[in-house]
């Protein structure tokens, strides 16, 4: 059984989500607000460092930086929504939940990632908007605006190639107790990720909130924001449940008996 082990800790930390939004649905929104904020700090953190950057090199660098985010929301401990794209449908494969706590912790997070996202894009906004409403703005605003023009299959197809990826950063911290170890094994598909030009739908979050709440160009708008977000969303939980969850679960053939092995710090 090499895999049950792994498909049992996810399987745990999705039932113990559900149990949490059931028990304290403000607890849970707050540990989801969190996440959504320390993934704005990585778009932060990649668009000052990569709009100045030489575009033959600017992808390599945008991709490196922004690991940060997934870096800090598994060590510090918060509810990313694409990361539930995986765990509640282990969850829900090992009988640990059913549909309804499914889409439950779903929605939830997703709203409490945006909830993080738009207070941490408001605060930066006070603060004067750093470098990507200032020096960086073209920049800024120029990915933004071919964020919600991109057709809609292009969206889905670029949100479930993201979100493959952000699940194995996920699913191999979990697989090892070496802090050393999961720095690495979080950087490189977050960093494939972001280099490949794929869309995280929390990371869309963040920048939407920031560009709307500027003066921006007349092509950003609400509905593109919406647009974006409906593909993009649909797009990670497919990655998640289906590439990754699904997967596994196969391969392991049902994975057996559950085992007793308690919920990793890395299954947020």
């Amino acid at each position: 059984m090499m895999y049950a082990d792994s498909i049992d800790k996810f399987a745990k930390a999705g039932a113990s989500r559900v149990a949490l939004i059931l028990r304290s649905p403000v607890a849970f929104l707050i540990g989801a607000a969190m996440a959504g904020a320390y993934i704005g700090f990585g778009d932060i953190l990649m668009f000052s460092v990569g709009s100045h950057v030489d575009p033959a090199y600017v992808h390599l660098v945008m991709g490196a930086v922004f690991a940060c985010a997934l870096t800090i929301v598994v060590f510090a401990g918060s509810d990313l929504f694409t990361g539930t794209a995986m765990y509640m449908p282990l969850a829900l494969l090992r009988g640990e939940t059913g549909v309804g706590g499914v889409v439950l912790v779903w929605v939830v997070c997703w709203v409490g990632n945006l909830i993080g996202s738009v207070i941490l894009a408001a605060l930066l906004h006070a603060a004067g908007g750093g470098v990507l409403l200032t020096d960086g703005a073209p920049v800024f605003f120029k990915a933004v605006e071919a964020k919600m023009a991109a057709p809609g299959l292009a969206l889905f197809s670029k949100g479930l190639l993201c979100n493959w990826l952000v699940c194995l950063a996920i699913w191999m911290a979990s697989r090892t107790n070496n802090d050393g170890a999961k720095l690495g094994l979080i950087f490189w598909p977050v960093f494939a990720f972001v280099a490949s030009g794929f869309e995280h739908s929390v990371a869309n979050m963040f920048v939407f909130a920031l560009a709307l709440m500027a003066d921006h160009p007349a092509e950003i708008t609400l509905a593109g924001a919406v647009h974006n977000e409906v593909f993009v969303t649909l797009g990670n939980l497919a990655g998640g449940a289906i590439f990754m969850a699904l997967g596994y679960w196969l391969q392991e053939g049902s994975a057996g008996h559950p085992s007793k092995s308690r919920v990793p710090a890395a299954a947020q």
